[in-house]
């Protein structure tokens, strides 16, 4: 390729001599493999010269692989040390016998074979509004490494000097200032080339035979002079002793925490302050990235999130914009607020040798997924090794908290040894107490597990007053303390500590403690600070979950003492709002509150709650709620409502058991609203006494009381009849003039009435003796026609909508 057709060209040979297609006992001389990597312009390439053969090559997204027929001693330290744009990641698979490599996912990749050369040419992915081939606009010249497989952030470095005729004065350049150093993103492209005087007294070059009469264009060549002869692999290259030239420092690459953080920190954030106020436009943004990389790496969350929404504000670039999203995800992941389903880290799988991605991957989905997060933790330690002492102690402790809610004590152990070689970390403010305390109580060893508490407690910080809070609730799990002791140190340290994750788990165990020793307007009280409190942000609605076990005991109180309807409308009433944010997906608490709404006479309310419920709910769990919400409805005599509700909460293939309850309340709907031809529709092919109940209710409301007589009559015979069914049969006798029948009821279920609303009604029913050989009286008969009017009119109140 002509010089004047590329913008920079960097080649390299990497040789390897090796007998491929030989048998051993082969007198030949093997032929040389010679592997030969250069950087153009517009693609890197990659080209294999084999005298026994062509390889095969496979192509993937995100790298590919060259497979040779038996195995090959390539130079993988040389290989990952020459620079290249778009080809890193070389690796050795299948005993030697295959090449792996990665390059930019999207990446346009083409294959040619001349003879015995393959050529492996990767170009830039495709960008938009940009046709392949127009020339690279400045803002997009450097690539940005938008596949986190090969690495998280733009991962770009400095090219290698090019050899020129001598250094002149022209190649002097002035140092790069601290602030682009830190974007590399940035600063890469427009740093200047230092070149060095020509390589000395170099062999002669070997090239490859050249290519006649072949169809495509020729590939780009080399300069003679820049070709190395392909040696043997155990052949040392000779010494090359660089000339003197005016260096200039090359940006801080990416993922150099270290070097983000630097050893002067008041130096450091006065310098980039000052090029954040002396810069403008897209250097501005890049300024105000770089103190978003010292914050990153300072582990000061507060102060880089206000560097990120400054430089959004400045309508930044693309490849801005995509590094200002991860550096976001970042600290998202440093604070455990991350979305795992919304985060680069976690949407893309990571390579092995992105060690970074795994750490922020790992830190990601630690607080919600710790299995998934668990994969990756090896990895992760052992990065953090090269990480800044603030932002490793801070990723450390993210890691520790989540494998101990997770109770996987050997990952827990593994973060705690960390913590105590690197630094001691967590040794000073009890954090690693804290840890220690906490993996002993994982294994069973409660007196260790309370030492360690003891003295991470005896700190007045945060790390302490946790330590205090999980030594209070080892202590009554394991019945060294009572409720009353547990409430005094619990509401000490209360008002004692304000802020943070410590006063809602303060707050959630005190208000378990008033719940179990029966102080539930207090336990209310708990319950609502902790909604007024922190339910507004989302760290806030993530620390609500601390309260749902007090609300879970709380309930559970309600459901198991007589008289708590009450108690469960305060709740409803005060705190409909939090039991919402605390609850889970499924409306678990909600449901059971609209049960003890519903025992206690306030279906209004109750239905209110189950309507809430079922429109969020999906599936077999809005079929669930319909079928409570329905029988809800029927209880307050509304059944048209419960129609509706059981035609729009009909879930996709239910069970057995469910589908016979749902025939069950629809029937029951229709003989509420007097449709008893439908109800009995309803019911065809069902049996069992609520079958027949509804039945006999079909038949009483409309007026069949011969029939209904005898559908009650079949569930007087049956195990155990309801007092409801004895009136109803003595109602429908009464009604059909079948005085015996009355009668009858009243000598076999007359005590089964007793202390019930029907108490006295077969007494009224049943026509007394008329005295022997006199007439009924006047005030007999008008007796007796009172009775019976009063009796319509109560059947009238049953029978009205």
């Amino acid at each position: 390729m002509h010089p004047c057709r590329t913008l920079s060209i960097s080649l390299a040979l990497l040789s390897v001599t090796t007998a491929l297609t030989a048998p051993p006992a082969a007198a030949e001389a093997p032929a040389p493999v010679t592997v030969q990597t250069g950087e153009h312009a517009d693609f890197s390439r990659l080209a294999l010269v084999n005298a026994q053969g062509a390889p095969a090559v496979d192509v993937g997204s995100c790298g590919g692989r060259v497979a040779f027929s038996q195995a090959v001693p390539w130079p993988l330290e040389a290989l990952n040390g020459t620079y290249s744009r778009r080809l890193t990641g070389f690796q050795t698979a299948e005993d030697g016998r295959s090449l792996t490599m990665d390059w930019p996912c999207g990446a346009r990749v083409t294959v040619r074979r001349e003879r015995r050369i393959t050529f492996i040419d990767v170009a830039d992915p495709p960008r938009p509004a940009r046709k392949p081939g127009a020339p690279v606009p400045a803002s997009e010249s450097v690539l940005l490494a938008e596949a986190p497989g090969a690495s998280v952030f733009p991962v770009i470095a400095p090219p290698p000097p090019e050899p020129a005729p001598a250094p002149t004065a022209s190649t002097q350049t002035a140092p790069i200032s601290l602030a682009e150093r830190l974007n590399p993103v940035a600063s890469a492209q427009a740093q200047p080339v230092v070149q060095a005087p020509p390589v000395a007294q170099a062999p002669p070059p070997v090239q490859p035979q050249p290519v006649a009469k072949a169809p495509p264009p020729a590939p780009p060549k080399p300069e003679p002079a820049k070709m190395v002869a392909a040696v043997p692999p155990t052949a040392v290259p000779p010494a090359v002793a660089p000339a003197p030239a005016a260096q200039t420092d090359p940006p801080i690459r990416a993922f150099d925490l270290d070097a983000w953080a630097g050893d002067d920190y008041p130096a450091r954030k006065q310098h980039l302050e000052q090029r954040i106020a002396e810069s403008q436009g897209r250097a501005r943004v890049d300024a105000l990235l770089a103190m978003a990389r010292f914050t990153l790496a300072r582990a000061l969350p507060e102060e880089g999130r206000a560097a990120l929404d400054a430089a959004e504000s400045l309508t930044p670039g693309p490849d801005q914009r995509y590094e200002l999203r991860l550096l976001r995800d970042a600290f998202r992941a440093l604070d455990g607020t991350a979305d795992p389903d919304d985060s680069q880290f976690v949407r893309a799988q990571p390579t092995p040798a992105a060690a970074d991605h795994h750490v922020w991957r790992s830190a990601t989905l630690a607080p919600s997924r710790w299995t998934a997060a668990k994969s990756s933790l090896p990895i992760a330690l052992k990065r953090l090794l090269s990480y800044p002492a603030d932002l490793r102690g801070r990723l450390l402790t993210l890691l520790a908290e989540s494998a101990g809610e997770a109770a996987d004590g050997p990952a827990l152990n593994l973060i705690v040894l960390e913590m105590i070689t690197l630094d001691g970390i967590g040794s000073t403010d009890g954090r690693l107490d804290l840890f220690r305390g906490r993996l002993a109580e994982l294994h069973n060893e409660t007196a260790e597990a309370l030492a360690h508490y003891k003295r991470a407690a005896a700190l007045p910080n945060l790390y302490g007053h946790r330590a205090q809070v999980r030594s209070i609730e080892l202590r009554l799990a394991s019945g060294a303390l009572d409720d009353p002791g547990a409430i005094a140190e619990l509401e000490s340290l209360r008002y004692a500590w304000r802020g943070g994750d410590v006063e809602t788990d303060a707050l959630a165990a005190l208000g378990a403690a008033y719940t179990r020793v029966g102080r539930i307007d207090a336990a209310l009280d708990i319950f609502g600070l902790l909604g007024r409190r922190f339910g507004a942000t989302a760290r806030g609605r993530a620390a609500l979950t601390t309260g749902r076990g007090l609300l879970d005991a709380v309930i559970g109180h309600l459901e198991t003492t007589p008289g708590s309807a009450l108690d469960a409308l305060s709740l409803q009433v005060r705190y409909g709002r939090t039991v919402a944010l605390t609850d889970d997906d499924a409306g678990t608490q909600q449901r059971r509150l609209a049960r003890l709404l519903a025992r206690g006479g306030f279906t209004l309310e109750a239905a209110r709650l189950l309507h809430t419920v079922a429109e969020t709910a999906r599936g077999a769990e809005r079929a669930a709620v319909g079928l409570e919400l329905a029988r809800v409805l029927l209880d307050a005599g509304r059944g048209t409502e419960a129609l509706a509700v059981l035609d729009h909460t009909t879930g996709p293939a239910p069970d057995a058991q469910a589908a016979e309850r749902r025939a069950l309340l629809r029937a029951e709907a229709f003989a509420a609203e007097g449709e008893a031809m439908r109800a009995f529709d309803a019911l065809r092919g069902l049996s069992g006494p609520e079958a027949a109940r509804i039945r006999a209710d079909s038949l009483f409301r409309a007026g069949e009381w011969p029939a209904a007589r005898a559908a009650y009559a079949e569930l007087l015979d049956g195990p155990a009849p309801l007092p409801d069914d004895v009136a109803f049969h003595a109602l429908a006798a009464f009604r059909a003039g079948d005085d015996a029948a009355v009668t009858a009821a009243a000598e076999r279920h007359g005590t089964a009435l007793a202390g019930t609303r029907w108490a006295g009604l077969l007494d009224a029913l049943a026509v007394p003796p008329a005295p022997a050989g006199k007439p009924l009286s006047s005030a007999t008969v008008g007796g007796q026609l009172a009775a019976a009017d009063a009796l319509a009119g109560v059947l009238r109140r049953w029978t009205a909508p």
